[in-house]
């Protein structure tokens, strides 16, 4: 059972009596509040507090409280918004590791999450740099929790706790991870609030995925006298979206710690008990994180920024604070408007305008709503997207009408600022390409990208991809996405991959673009001379040969470009080795099919085979390959040679390809 209790709950002449023996309570046992506050870390400023349980139990479970809340208004002071009260143990996180279940932090008895298994605390809960920080260890995979406070994107003011997980696989494979969190909401003194998500309001057991979601979902008890106003991002700035979001009540999320049985239009009514008592769960479904690599979900929870005009037809609009444009592909913007008609009658015909100023244009169909009618005395939601389209940067407004038969007109304003995006300075650099022998230096060749944000503005979802053009290529097991995340103001980043060379190519060109999701996509383009690599041809032979031995011994071609066709003789020891057979090498194989191929007249006399022929369909061009190999039997001991009597190799247009060639010398010892 979860028992909440508050004082204006309780009738007015109880609360003297109430209030004089909690005080008396509290005389009588001092040490009682001073060990309940120890076991708590909190972070606070004027509109939040955030606090996280750091008892021996439940430890890692956090809750959130408005302090003085919005300066607007003061009848939300003080006001929970994620119960909590003493210590925090209803809302929690699972981490979902190849298929099983755990509970992030200490385990617990009691009913959030029961039977779950807890993870190694490797850093107990700390408030370090205005974050509250926790490390916990599940095997091979870490996660620190991070929970700090950031400005709200529709209030712009810091009153928002910004919750994150971060995800290392510090194993030898890879590992499949998801997450979900469980806020148990509390709006004021109530347990049971609706949710308010676009157009929907939501008071029964509703799922979603986000080709539904707004950018924000809100929850509030009554529209003219809120208690408070909660807000849930869903999309935008750092947070990371869910694949899905389910309102539900706390008891069946208490009981099932990833998948709930979903009974879509049941009320918030507490799982075995008569209480209404809601909670949002959100869930990062499972995703291979490679070994070394780490993934960061970040989530919004604070207070939302209503605008209110107040009358018979009760307004108010929640929009972002701020709205960027960066470039043909801004990201879209919910506006919501709330509407409760007060007249005594419905109305009928209404009409509901949206009015924009310049800097934006409308990324749906209509600025004009139509009803034709509207129930008195009930709270109505809706809903417009908007984009930034560059004409303006700014502060500015934008205003919504509404009229109607039976319905007083009224028009809410609410102020906006059209922002530019961040400006992001980047510096490519790349070391110059050389050969040394017979091979390039370095290899794999580094690319290296530094990046610094010259701009107030936090650069979201940060990512840079290097695009390899003509002459060049990612060297084995890179991929071409690097993932930077965040950069704030001034903050730097850098992203370095590995190329190669194309043998044959003079020169080589590629490209990082870096994008992120409030970002105009910038392009730095990169080149390099590719110096040519000599072609080089060798004999490969087992390091010990002895009489009475068979082996085969191939003749290797390095760095060859626009090979199509070759001719050989091919020279060796009669009186050491036997020829027994010439075949194709690999050269001579095209997708599986045979090049055209003659394996020459072996002279055995002579210790010498003539006029061995390829030519290939398509051109070669690569950095080893095989052209023949030869079949010997070893008959005599001694030292030898086998050597190219002839070899020309022609390219596509009919020329020779100069080459180098080492011979091979061996020594053939006696059985003994």
């Amino acid at each position: 059972m979860k028992l909440k209790v508050f004082l204006s709950d309780i009738p007015r002449e109880r609360r003297s009596l109430i209030l004089i023996a909690v005080l008396v309570a509290v005389l009588l046992i001092p040490t009682f509040v001073s060990s309940e506050a120890s076991k708590l870390v909190s972070l606070e400023n004027k509109y939040i507090k955030i606090f996280v349980n750091a008892s021996p139990n439940e430890t890692g479970r956090f809750a959130l409280d408005v302090t003085a809340g919005d300066p607007e208004r003061d009848d939300d002071d003080n006001k929970p918004l994620i119960y909590g009260h003493p210590l925090p143990w209803t809302s929690y996180t699972t981490i979902q590791i190849n298929g099983s279940n755990y509970v992030f932090g200490k385990a617990t008895s009691k009913r959030s999450g029961a039977g779950l298994a807890g993870g190694e605390i490797v850093a107990a809960p700390k408030l370090e740099d205005n974050k509250i920080t926790m490390k916990c260890r599940y095997d091979k995979v870490v996660v620190d929790q991070v929970l700090d406070i950031t400005r709200s994107p529709s209030t712009g003011l810091p009153d928002t706790a910004r919750i994150r997980y971060i995800i290392k696989n510090e194993g030898s494979t890879p590992t499949e991870v998801g997450l979900r969190t469980a806020l148990d909401t509390m709006i004021g003194s109530n347990d049971g609030a609706p949710f308010r998500v676009g157009e929907k309001e939501i008071t029964y057991e509703y799922a979603m995925e986000p080709g539904e979601y707004p950018d924000f979902w809100q929850a509030f008890d009554s529209l003219e006298s809120p208690s408070v106003v909660a807000q849930g991002t869903l999309k935008g700035g750092s947070v990371t979206t869910p694949n899905k979001v389910i309102f539900t009540n706390w008891g069946k999320a208490a009981d099932n710690p990833w998948d709930i049985p979903l009974q879509i239009g049941t009320e918030f009514v507490r799982l075995g008990e008569d209480d209404l008592d809601s909670t949002v769960l959100m869930y990062w479904y499972p995703r291979e994180i490679q070994p070394g690599e780490q993934i960061v979900i970040t989530l919004y929870y604070g207070l939302g920024g209503v605008t209110f005009a107040p009358g018979k037809t009760f307004l108010g609009i929640s929009a972002p604070a701020e709205i960027q444009y960066s470039g043909e592909n801004s990201r879209k913007y919910t506006i919501v408007l709330y509407m409760e008609h007060q007249g005594e009658t419905n109305a009928r015909d209404v009409e509901i305008e949206l009015e924009l100023p310049v800097g934006f244009k409308n990324a749906g169909e209509n600025n004009l709503i139509k009803v034709e009618e509207l129930e008195a005395g009930i709270t109505k939601q809706f809903s417009w997207e908007i984009q930034a389209d560059g004409l303006y940067l700014g502060d500015t407004s934008f205003r919504i009408k509404v009229s109607g038969e039976g319905l007083e007109p009224n028009e809410v304003t609410r102020r906006i600022k059209i922002i530019p995006p961040p400006r992001i300075g980047a510096t490519l650099s790349i070391p110059k390409l050389k050969v040394v022998g017979t091979q390039w230096q370095p290899t794999p060749l580094p690319v290296t990208i530094k990046l610094n944000n010259l701009d107030e503005l936090t650069a979201y979802d940060v990512r840079a991809n290097l695009i390899s053009g003509e002459g060049l290529r990612l060297a084995p097991g890179e991929k071409q996405e690097r993932v930077i995340s965040d950069l704030e103001y001034q903050g730097q980043a850098e992203a370095r991959w590995n190329i190669m060379p194309v043998i044959g190519a003079k020169t080589g060109e590629f490209k990082v673009v870096i994008s992120g999701s409030n970002l105009i996509p910038l392009e730095i383009p990169g080149e390099i001379t590719i110096p040519a690599l000599p072609a080089t041809l060798n004999f490969s032979v087992p390091e010990k040969l002895q009489v009475g031995q068979v082996f085969n011994c191939d003749l290797i071609a390095h760095n060859l470009y626009n090979a199509k066709d070759f001719i050989a003789d091919i020279k060796y020891d009669r009186e050491q080795l036997r020829l027994v057979h010439v075949s194709r090498g690999t050269m001579l194989v095209e997708d599986g099919q045979l090049s055209i191929w003659s394996s020459g007249t072996i002279v055995s006399k002579m210790g010498i085979v003539q006029e061995i022929f390829g030519k290939r369909f398509q051109p070669y061009t690569g950095e080893t390959t095989t052209l023949v190999r030869l079949n010997f039997v070893v008959i005599g001991p001694g030292e030898g040679t086998i050597q190219l009597e002839r070899l020309k190799i022609i390219n596509s247009e009919g020329e020779s390809i100069p080459y180098k060639f080492n011979p091979l010398r061996y020594k053939i010892e006696e059985v003994k």
